[in-house]
């Protein structure tokens, strides 16, 4: 596999920036919330947006969470020539410059819309399964973080069978540990029945 260096790194820098740019933020300033790490979980996702200000903006940063990821993923496979390796690594740099965003001091969300945008370029066929495992989950119990891990570990596990690379394997396994790892708040009140259920109207964590 010949990689192009320079394009890899100038598309992961981009897809970092991107992934920087606080869409939940930017769209709560616009409805008038200003303080939207303050408010609700303390999340700049579409869950907290829904919550703190409606589904309509909820859904709005949903989108753009994940055109965040879509954007350098569907780059880097289309002129990296790498296969889904060259979509995964630039999307790994979205995903994170979402969860520690230098437009928020290192600050951010939790990676789930950006980590689903990156999916749908690299294996949309994955994506699929995890959205059902998704809406199963999230129907059943109400619980969306719940939904998102088992979703992200199904959507882990299901890519191991559709034969990707070692180092494939690798990423997709980082993605999966770091998005589970922002979770770990909600991990904690899941364990201690405290977890805001899908519908519930703002609360302070």
């Amino acid at each position: 596999m010949t990689v192009d260096w320079t394009l890899l790194l100038l598309i992961s820098a981009l897809g970092y920036f991107l992934g920087s740019v606080p869409c939940g933020v930017i769209i709560a300033k616009f409805a008038g919330v200003h303080d939207l790490m303050s408010r609700g979980s303390g999340n700049i996702g579409a869950t907290n947006v829904s919550r703190v200000l409606g589904a309509k903006y909820g859904a709005i940063v949903l989108v753009l969470d994940m055109t965040k990821g879509i954007i350098p993923a569907y780059l880097g496979l289309r002129y990296l020539n790498i296969g889904s390796f060259g979509a995964l690594i630039p999307g790994v740099f979205a995903i994170l410059g979402h969860n520690w965003s230098i437009f928020l001091r290192f600050k951010g969300g939790k990676g789930i819309a950006t980590t689903t945008g990156v999916a749908l370029v690299a294996f949309p066929k994955v994506v699929a399964v995890s959205v059902c495992v998704f809406v199963l989950t999230v129907g059943i119990t109400k619980y969306v973080s719940l939904g998102s891990l088992l979703a992200v570990w199904v959507g882990f596990f299901y890519s191991l069978t559709i034969g990707l690379s070692n180092l494939e394997k690798l990423v997709v396994f980082i993605i999966a540990a770091v998005v589970t790892y922002r979770h770990k708040s909600n991990i904690r009140r899941l364990l201690t029945g405290t977890e805001s259920r899908l519908g519930e109207k703002e609360r302070k964590s």
